[in-house]
């Protein structure tokens, strides 16, 4: 007896959906390429052995809009009928189980704390801002997962020159200031230069950890530091999207 590969790469122009597909998936197909550019082929496409699809349109229609000109198959070996009732059964068969709603906001907050990218699971932005920020024991979980970062002594005060550095931006200046250009435009090329001025993020943190509370307080108003999250919300620093727990690290890493 010969054995077969679970699976096997074969051209897209070999298959053939199947005509009578009960299944609506085109609005889910964004959804499936955007896993596939993630992850790959997590499951192949089911086949007749002439080629007719039997699961896994979706996953076909995917894989066309991304150009691909191969995907993993698993040919079996069924009469038409049998084939239609696999096919019925895949897609309803996972229509079944329900979502836990608390176990799933934790795991996706989990996730989102350890830095993932929640792109490409099938939920758009909208939707798990909603699942994250869903009620659980009475609290907001965004408000229970995301902890403001706190600022210890670690080391001696920086000096003011070691937190920012504005060589480009003084290059810049200089160059504005010495252009025969109108007075209005030099303003404004000026305050844009200030865009160049580089900060020194970690000495920032430990130059607020020395600093007095009025002092402190002026660099959380410029967002050099977000010691309450809540009041970066308030101040607009932090936009509520369906990533806001990973754009919240990449500010304070």
């Amino acid at each position: 007896m010969t054995n077969k590969p679970a699976a096997e790469w074969v051209d897209t122009s070999k298959l053939t959906p199947w005509r009578d597909n009960p299944r609506k998936n085109d609005h889910a197909v964004d959804a499936v390429v955007d896993s596939i550019k993630r992850f790959g082929f997590a499951s192949p496409i089911i086949a007749r052995m002439d080629g007719e699809v039997i699961a896994g349109h979706t996953r076909l229609k995917a894989a066309l809009k991304l150009g691909l000109d191969r995907v993993p198959v698993r040919y079996m070996d069924l009469d038409p009928a049998d084939a239609k009732l696999l096919a019925l059964a895949d897609n309803r068969v996972g229509e079944i189980a329900d979502w836990d709603d608390d176990m799933l906001a934790d795991v996706l907050a989990e996730l989102a704390d350890d830095g993932a990218t929640l792109a490409g699971l099938g939920w758009s932005d909208d939707e798990l801002a909603g699942i994250i920020g869903m009620e659980i024991d009475g609290e907001e979980a965004y408000t229970a997962k995301v902890e403001s970062p706190i600022y210890e002594m670690k080391g001696d005060r920086p000096d003011e020159s070691e937190l920012f550095s504005q060589e480009r931006t003084d290059s810049l200046t200089e160059q504005i200031e010495s252009a025969d250009i109108d007075d209005d435009s030099k303003r404004f090329l000026i305050a844009a230069a200030q865009r160049h001025t580089v900060f020194q993020y970690d000495k920032i943190a430990e130059y607020y950890a020395h600093a007095p509370a009025s002092v402190q307080r002026l660099m959380e108003d410029s967002a050099l530091v977000i010691i309450d999250f809540d009041r970066a919300i308030e101040l607009g620093f932090v936009k509520l999207t369906g990533e806001i727990a990973e754009a919240y690290r990449e500010d304070h890493e």
